[in-house]
């Protein structure tokens, strides 16, 4: 691992930042914070079409796949800068939908749904979960029957975030009840828009949606099939893990130390200077340098992709200490802003636009997202210490 950017990746990093600063509107940030992503076509969508414009979406994809074909570091940095300045970059449609569909798919899968995702036309919602399946994604129930040149899908998705405004499905479903559990599983994409497919809305304590998706003898063509039939469960860690990675950037985690630093530094409603407190600085600093470590740890990551590999242990270590690590965050704001800090972005007097209440009630959802911490932990005893399995 370099620890230093190269010449190229520092105009790459500059490149970014000027887009960020023309493109990132009052009203897109007014949209965001009122948490309404189920736009189609609001000031989000219009600013996804900028990016696809600019061909970011497919910024470290091959050539022949319509990308750039720059490499993992600068994606990691645009999706870092992105965090930073607090608007959403290429999703996990981009970032671990698509790398799938290259490494397994079909020709015909690549022919018709990479160029898509590249112009920021097909958005996927991920269907994994399920109401009965608990934390073990292998025991999804959700059918998948071959009745002539179509499938036949029933069952259900639960926390199906984005399925309000996303374009597809990239549906797991059992294709072979007939062999172990993780060897009858494949990954079929599904028209969002398809007869038969209902969502209802779940509304987390963060004022974030996710849903609750229902298939009911939903038909799409056969190939529409990932790769080989009942081999999804290879398709799915390999986009798990490469999720786990997007969803762990400490861009975001940096601004919000940042910001608490310079709140730290100005005085409170009660007269009270925060960092004229030892024990505040202390606790300060200690989030400063975790943001650091966090940061270390998607370049390490980035690496491995820039080197071909698909990080796993890695990936698994970082998101446990990123989500971790925006809990303690949110908690030492709280703490230091005092009833302040409670004020939502919707009230005037809201420090920082309420953005510190936002990300303590939005912090508990990374310790699960993309796997549970604690599933995760396994995964860093299983794969990376070679301990048995004690078969979850």
């Amino acid at each position: 691992m370099d620890f230093e950017l190269d010449p190229g990746q520092r105009q790459w990093l500059q490149e970014v930042r000027a887009f960020l600063r023309e493109h990132v509107t009052p009203a897109l940030v007014a949209e965001l914070a009122e948490h309404d992503l189920e736009k189609r076509d609001g000031e989000l969508a219009a600013f996804r079409r900028k990016i696809g414009d600019k061909g970011w979406f497919g910024l470290n994809w091959p050539t022949e796949y319509g990308g750039l074909g720059l490499g993992p570091i600068h994606q990691h940095l645009l999706v870092s800068e992105f965090e930073r300045w607090g608007v959403p970059g290429p999703d996990l449609t981009v970032t671990s939908v698509a790398p799938m569909i290259m490494r397994h798919g079909t020709e015909q899968n690549k022919a018709e749904f990479l160029p898509p995702i590249a112009r920021g036309e097909m958005v996927c919602a991920v269907g994994y979960s399920e109401p009965d399946a608990g934390t073990d994604l292998a025991s999804l129930r959700t059918r998948a029957v071959l009745d002539g040149d179509e499938w036949v899908i029933n069952g259900s998705k639960i926390w199906n975030s984005g399925a309000q405004r996303s374009t597809h499905e990239w549906l797991c479903v059992r294709t072979n009840p007939d062999v172990p559990k993780h060897k009858g599983i494949s990954v079929i994409i599904v028209p969002i828009d398809a007869p038969g497919i209902s969502i209802r809305p779940l509304m987390a304590w963060s004022g974030y949606r996710t849903n609750e998706t229902f298939f009911d003898n939903v038909r799409v063509p056969a190939t529409n099939l990932i790769g080989e039939v009942d081999k999804g469960w290879r398709y799915i860690t390999g986009a798990l893990d490469l999720e786990r990675g997007a969803l762990t950037n400490a861009g975001d985690l940096r601004r919000a130390v940042d910001d608490l630093l310079a709140l730290a530094r100005e005085p409170r409603r009660d007269g009270v200077v925060p960092v004229h407190d030892a024990g505040v600085r202390r606790r300060l600093a200690e989030l400063d340098a975790d943001v650091e470590v966090a940061t270390l740890m998607g370049f390490e990551a980035a690496s491995l992709l820039e080197d071909g590999t698909i990080p796993s242990v890695e990936v698994s270590t970082e998101k446990i200490f990123t989500s971790e690590l925006r809990q303690r965050i949110a908690e030492a704001a709280l703490d230091l802003l005092g009833p302040d800090g409670l004020l939502g972005h919707n009230t005037a007097a809201a420090p920082l636009a309420g953005s510190f209440e936002r990300l303590y009630r939005a912090a508990p959802l990374l310790r699960f997202g993309a796997g549970t911490n604690e599933v995760l932990r396994d995964v860093i005893a299983q794969r990376g210490h070679r301990m048995p399995s004690y078969g979850r």
